[in-house]
């Protein structure tokens, strides 16, 4: 608690200005949540992009096509149709007004509500800056967890500040800096380009998504806010743009965790842990040099790129070569060249990818999104990725954990008659490689079937049955009571267990709001574990993972004792978490 206290005064001491309470996550986003981490993927930069856009919220009457895409909020049929409605009667002023769009419902308004404002066209944008101060402690264990995080924005400029620690690690364990000027970017960011095949060094999201999910849209070099220690690159970039054409070029040094055995790599770790000795003479110990360049034409509703990666080690590639991971190395220079597209025509959308690697081994994407109206709505991607396909900084839809190895195909449908909502999502592979543990030539099959109904009074009942590697099947219920009050209860099971929870969640005030919930579960064994996602303080997430026999509690309470600052309290059976918030309008 002390170098709790000294870094929460060191941030004190520098600027702040305004910022928007902290609100909770969309229905939608919760769902990508849990999917990614029933994957083991993290879903940090995900949460952070909505909860950026909560601080900041998307002004509807000023966003381009591109940056509806890409903010992850909106249908196909509904940005299309806000465009439509803002050439033909010019602003929204009011999500009253924003209900009468074709396409948006005023549960759909509502829950949009917190992520968008109805600004002038063209808005005056001011400077922003806040700063953040986040601690967990799990009550059996020795130390804590430490994160802070400070950024600063304004038209032209951005820099971002994170420091984070881990329980019982050297204090500190890990500086993120990040700055953008203009076109510059210096320091710690992001890279997505295309559909990710060649570059796409972010959190990627799971296919079982909505069928908008399935078209990505890439953002190119942007500022790392995250506190993953891997998943990104740490040199200086620039993107230029010139008419209908936009030309970014990066190069990045950056510190790896690794085990050195005769002066050759022979794993590399990413998760982030220096606790143990051995975790520490692992600690960079591993450098990798990058270089990425992206071209764009873009021009009414088309969109063509061509994006260019290469990288190496600054040691010699020592894995010992078995036939799982044969085809997945190399040593020295290596590199990747692809080309995307992304388009519209009418209510389709258009979206791929072709790339090779340094030996020229292929891989493709592509895929149609269809929105005709707003009650329907369908996706189908196809991929082949070869068993000799490398691309080490790509993030296109894999089952496996690297691009490589695999022929597969997805498909979405999503139907709306008034308040039923049914959505179909089903994804078939086949590896023709061998993997870990997997002779060649296996396949898997993965389905989901999705039915939900809505209130008039904001009530909503979901249903969902789910095959992967077993079959499961949800129950859950959302109902307000009125003054700030919410129940929610689920029940999730699989052949082998079953877990369910009872929740309440109340805002009487800007001020308060309180979340509290039971769970209580009993299944077989590890395999059968049954995740939830659970509300927790911001810039972080829970998805508990429940297995065996138990019960469990958590507490939630946010308090905004004077109008510039949010402090937020988490007590669980397992560990205590808060983070404070404190900001000045500037």
């Amino acid at each position: 608690m002390i170098v709790g206290s000294g870094l929460l005064s060191l941030f004190l001491v520098l600027p702040f200005s305004g910022a928007q309470a902290q609100g909770s996550l969309p229905r939608f986003v919760v769902d990508q949540i849990e999917a990614a981490a029933a994957d083991g993927a993290n879903a940090e930069d995900l949460i952070l992009h909505y909860e950026g856009l909560l601080a900041q919220p998307l002004n509807l009457n000023a966003v381009t096509r591109r940056e509806l895409e890409a903010s992850g909020l909106l249908t196909l049929f509904q940005q299309e149709s806000l465009l439509a409605w803002r050439e033909r009667y010019g602003a929204v002023r009011s999500a009253a007004e924003l209900a009468l769009v074709e396409g948006f419902t005023p549960e759909s308004v509502a829950e949009l509500r917190p992520f968008v404002t109805f600004g002038e066209a063209a808005p005056l944008r001011c400077l922003t800056n806040t700063t953040t101060f986040r601690g967990r402690k799990k009550w059996q264990q020795p130390g804590m967890s430490l994160t802070a995080k400070h950024a600063l924005e304004a038209p032209q400029l951005s820099l971002h500040a994170v420091l984070d620690n881990d329980p019982q690690e050297r204090f500190p364990d890990f500086i993120s800096l990040a700055g953008r000027y203009r076109g510059f970017c210096l320091g710690d960011f992001t890279a997505r380009f295309g559909q990710g095949l060649v570059l796409w060094k972010a959190f990627s999201l799971s296919a079982f998504g909505t069928p908008s999910t399935a078209a990505r849209r890439g953002n190119g070099l942007q500022p790392y806010r995250s506190t993953d220690e891997s998943n990104f690159f740490r040199g200086v970039g620039w993107t230029g743009r010139f008419r209908n054409w936009s030309v970014t070029a990066f190069c990045s040094r950056n510190a790896l965790d690794a085990k050195i055995v005769d002066s050759c790599y022979t794993s590399i770790a990413t998760d982030g842990l220096h606790v143990t000795e051995a975790e520490r003479t692992k600690r960079h110990t591993l450098h990798e040099y990058v270089l990425g360049a992206n071209l764009s034409y873009e021009r009414g509703r088309w969109h063509f790129g061509v994006t260019g990666a290469a990288y190496r080690y600054d040691k010699h590639n020592g894995r010992r070569v078995q036939d799982y991971n044969r085809y997945q190395q190399y040593d020295g220079w290596w590199g990747n060249l692809g080309a995307d597209w992304y388009g519209t025509l009418g209510s389709l959308r258009l979206f791929g990818e072709m790339a090779v690697d340094a030996h020229l081994a292929p891989a493709v994407l592509a895929g149609v999104l269809w929105s005709p109206s707003y009650n329907f709505e369908t996706s189908f991607t196809a991929r082949c990725y070869a068993p000799a396909y490398i691309a080490t900084h790509a993030g296109a839809h894999s089952t496996l954990s690297s691009v490589s190895n695999q022929i597969g195909s997805t498909g979405s449908v999503r139907w709306i008659q008034g308040p039923w909502t049914l959505q179909g999502d089903l994804e078939y592979v086949y590896y023709p490689w061998k993997r870990y543990r997997t002779e060649a030539g296996t396949q898997q099959l993965k389905g989901r079937l999705l039915l939900s109904y809505a209130f008039r009074g904001g009530a909503l009942v979901q249903s969902q049955l789910a095959y992967g590697s077993t079959w499961k099947a949800r129950l859950q219920g959302e109902v307000p009571l009125g003054k700030g009050w919410q129940l929610t209860a689920r029940a999730d099971a699989n052949l082998h267990g079953i877990a369910a929870y009872a929740g309440v969640r109340w805002q009487p005030s800007g001020r308060w709001s309180l979340a509290a919930r039971v769970t209580v579960w009993n299944t077989a064994d590890w395999a059968s574990r049954i995740c939830f996602y659970e509300q927790n303080v911001p810039q972080s997430f829970a998805v508990e993972s429940y297995y065996g026999k138990g019960i469990g509690a958590y507490f939630l309470v946010k308090y905004a004792p004077v109008r510039y600052v949010d402090l937020y309290l988490k007590v669980q059976q397992g560990y205590v978490s808060y983070f404070v918030r404190i900001f000045i309008p500037g």
